[in-house]
């Protein structure tokens, strides 16, 4: 069964690149791979979660781009069409690794969560915290003592 599947894939991936050079393969992949970077540098997280999500931009806008491009053939219209379909199969790509970072999330105890909502609960948890700071602050009722001109309003970090 193993070995259907990857004869499939490969079968896929033949077609994908059939009547390209391999200038052509670079030129319509490297784009690909550098956005797939790119998101998973910017991922905040682990390297398993940057691995996942720059995996899932990679091989979505890999994947839709060259299978889009075929409508064209090797012309402009060919590359255009590429693109279009690196940046629909990127959005796809990109939801899937969402759903896998959730499970991955969910299996090791947390609540299922990619790490940018994580990253958005922490942030909404500091305003709340801000808030309070400055609600008090502004009703006196901080403790004497209260050293609030170290405290920056906006996000109720320390200023150093």
């Amino acid at each position: 069964m193993l070995g259907r599947a990857a004869g499939a894939a490969l079968g896929i991936g033949k077609s994908l690149f059939k009547g390209m050079g391999p200038t052509e393969i670079v030129g319509r992949l490297a784009p690909d791979a550098l956005f797939g970077v790119m998101e998973g540098v910017m991922t905040p997280g682990d390297l398993g979660d940057k691995i996942i999500a720059g995996s899932g931009a990679a091989i979505g806008g890999a994947t839709g781009g060259l299978a889009l491009g075929k409508l064209g053939g090797n012309t402009a219209a060919g590359f255009l069409l590429d693109m279009g379909g690196s940046i629909g199969g990127d959005m796809i790509g990109r939801a899937a690794s969402d759903q896998i970072l959730r499970g991955k999330d969910k299996i090791s105890g947390g609540g299922g969560l990619t790490p940018y909502e994580k990253m958005g609960q922490q942030q909404q948890l500091e305003m709340l915290q801000a808030g309070k700071v400055q609600a008090l602050a502004e009703l006196g009722l901080l403790p004497a003592g209260y050293q609030s001109h170290l405290v920056d309003p906006s996000t109720g970090m320390g200023v150093n």
